[in-house]
Order: C-alpha cells, then sequence, then structure tokens
C-alpha cells in the first residue's frame, strides 16, 4: 500500500503559549476525527508531529491514521526554525518510502508549518539542504499565524505561503476544517493517480490572507517584540511556568480604553500564565535573549499558575523569576538562597530578564 505521509511541523515557543497552543492541541485533535470518517484518508494516511522551538523533536511517531493518538503539546524557548527543518528532513528520509525502478514508493509527503514568530537560530544550512533534496519531492505548506512569521523566509521554503487570521471569528474552528479538508482532497487526487502540487481546499473568507497583504512584525534584538515572556518557577512545587505578556500595539482602545491610557506610557499588559513541564527546558535553547524589560512596563501581577500565589514576578538576586505569597523572607527555587522581598514603589522599577518568546 502507498501511504499518504502527513507530517504536522508546529512552533511550540512562549509566544504561542495560552489560548494559541490549547487550540492547536484541540485542532490536531479534530483533524484526526474527521479525517477517520473519510475512506481515503483512513487507508492511506499516515501521521506525524514535529514540535519545535529552541530545539526540535518529534512528539507523534509517524503513525497509521487509526492508531493516531493525538499528543499534547509541550513549550520551549526559542524559534528554531533550521533546527525544526533539519529534524524535519531528517525524518522524511526515515520514514518516507522512495520510489524506485523496483517499487512503488509513498506518496508526496504533505507538511503544514505552523509558525508564529522569526527564527532564533541560523537558517541558511538547511534552508539550502531544503531547497536541494526536498522542496521538488513534497508539498509544505506554510502557516503564519497572526501573521507574525517571517514572511520573505517562508517564501524561500515554499510557494504555498498563508497568513492565518486568527483573531477572525471562530477563527481556530474554521482553520481545522481548512486543513481538513485540503487533506481530504489531497487523499482523494492521490486515490486517482494524480501525486502533484497539494491540493488546498478554498478557505473561507477573512480566514487566510494573502501573505503579500499581511503586515509583519520584524523582531526586536533577537526577541519577538509582540510579547514579553518570562519563564518562572513555583517556590512551594519548584516546577517552571511561563508568564507572558503582550504588546499593545493600538488593539485596546475600543475594548478597555481605561487599561489603553495606561498602555500609552507602559507597553505590555499581562495575558496569562500557564504552568509547564520540566520538558520546557529540554526544547528551549541555552543561549537566551540577553534582552530585558522595564518592570513599570508591565501591566499586571499574574498569580502562580501551580500553588495559586499571589505574586508571580518575584524577581530574585540571582535574576530569576518565582512566586510569592507576599512580603517578607522568601526562599528563592532558583538558587536556594534567601531574600527579603517587598514592593517597588513608583519610580522605582528595575529590568527583568526576558525570554526570546
Amino acid at each position: 500500500m502507498r501511504r499518504l505521509p502527513i507530517f504536522f511541523l508546529v512552533d511550540v515557543s512562549e509566544s504561542m503559549v495560552g489560548e494559541k497552543l490549547y487550540k492547536l492541541e484541540e485542532g490536531i485533535g479534530a483533524v484526526v476525527s474527521t479525517l477517520r470518517k473519510d475512506p481515503y484518508a483512513l487507508e492511506m494516511a499516515f501521521l506525524s508531529v514535529i514540535a519545535f522551538a529552541g530545539k526540535a523533536k518529534t512528539v507523534t511517531q509517524f503513525t497509521e491514521l487509526f492508531a493516531f493518538h493525538p499528543p499534547e503539546l509541550p513549550v520551549g524557548g526559542g524559534t528554531a526554525l533550521g533546527a525544526a527543518l533539519s529534524h524535519l528532513m531528517d525524518e522524511i528520509d526515515r520514514t518516507v518510502v522512495t520510489t524506485t525502478p523496483d517499487r512503488k514508493g509513498d506518496w508526496r509527503p504533505i507538511i503544514f508549518l505552523l509558525t508564529d514568530g522569526y527564527p532564533t537560530d541560523n537558517v541558511t544550512p538547511a534552508l539550502e539542504r531544503w531547497n536541494r533534496s526536498y522542496r521538488h519531492r513534497v508539498g509544505l505548506v506554510a502557516i503564519s499565524i497572526g501573521g507574525g512569521a517571517d514572511h520573505t523566509l517562508l517564501k524561500r521554503l515554499t510557494d504555498d505561503v498563508v497568513v492565518f487570521n486568527d483573531s477572525a471569528q471562530d477563527a481556530f474552528a474554521r482553520f481545522i476544517r481548512w486543513i481538513s479538508m485540503s487533506i481530504q482532497s489531497q487523499s482523494r487526487s492521490v486515490s486517482a493517480g494524480q501525486d502533484g502540487k497539494v491540493n488546498l481546499a478554498k478557505a473561507e473568507p477573512g480566514l487566510l490572507v494573502p501573505v503579500e497583504s499581511a503586515a509583519g512584525l520584524a523582531p526586536f534584538a533577537g526577541v519577538d517584540d509582540r510579547y514579553a515572556v518570562f519563564v518562572g518557577k513555583c517556590a512551594k512545587k519548584k516546577l517552571p511556568y511561563v508568564v507572558k505578556y503582550e504588546r499593545h500595539m493600538g488593539r485596546m482602545e475600543a475594548s478597555d480604553p481605561v487599561l489603553a491610557n495606561l498602555l500609552k506610557t507602559r507597553r505590555y499588559a499581562l495575558d496569562t500564565a500557564v504552568p509547564v513541564k520540566h520538558s520546557y527546558f529540554d526544547l528551549s535553547d541555552t543561549v537566551g535573549s540577553g534582552q530585558s524589560v522595564y518592570s513599570e512596563d508591565l501591566i499586571g501581577q499574574p498569580n502562580c499558575p501551580h500553588c495559586g500565589a499571589r505574586f508571580a514576578m518575584a524577581v530574585c538576586g540571582c535574576g530569576k523569576i518565582h512566586c510569592v505569597e507576599g512580603e517578607g523572607e522568601q526562599t528563592c527555587p532558583w538558587c536556594d538562597k534567601i531574600g527579603i522581598y517587598g514592593t517597588a514603589e513608583a519610580g522605582d522599577g528595575f529590568d527583568i530578564g526576558r525570554g526570546r518568546g
């Protein structure tokens, strides 16, 4: 049987933390559920999920559709697209059967690359390898989530680059339907012996924007400046968490004029604080951003997502972030040193080391 290989190459960097990542987890499950009802896809589709942040890894091995279990997506620091492409190419070499004079190999693989940021590693070697040996024999669909990816770079990987408008009504549900319909369409095409360009479904109006008309946002000093992200550790449970603040950029005037007025001078508003596992460090690069955010540029103080402590942005003298219940003597869970913590007065702000997003 000739298989139809499908790879999901998913950006799980810190900027994806929160609703986007949850929706993608649910979405992969919905795609699988839909495809299992399609006789063509059920017969030939094999799926794999590769996650990448500062590093890349396969979170679900190449698996036949009926036996595929949608994974829990991890989180990491950085957006190492070069490492992700290298890992993808190695997985293609390992799992996809090529056609030879003596046998028919698998159908042309389909890859859905989903990313929302600029690469934080050197993409050039992987890009050259891709265009030399893989681009002509796979179908890569590059999706810029919210228009935040490096569109120029994505166009160097594939002709199929689209911008997913994640702020549209019911955006993720409609987007997942589009992916499912595209895979179903390709399944029918290869069943009829047509193994060419990916047969993408027609998208609903307002969901996928042509890349040429989307305004991307360049990174600031090697970080994704749409967000300010921080890695903390719970003082009680010793488990990591990620706090994400979002840059204002004129989005809140109508919905929250009071907050919008504050953000005329203070740049970031609290978006979410989510618990992560120790696997966060396995997927994070070790370089760090080398950048910081002034504490008074952050609006909102999250609770610890692990223990519920009132303040999740306490900063130790070692420079690391952790949670505290209130003022007074506390032990840092990073360095195990005891310090005296208090509330900074207005004008007494300080720099806080940020992640790369």
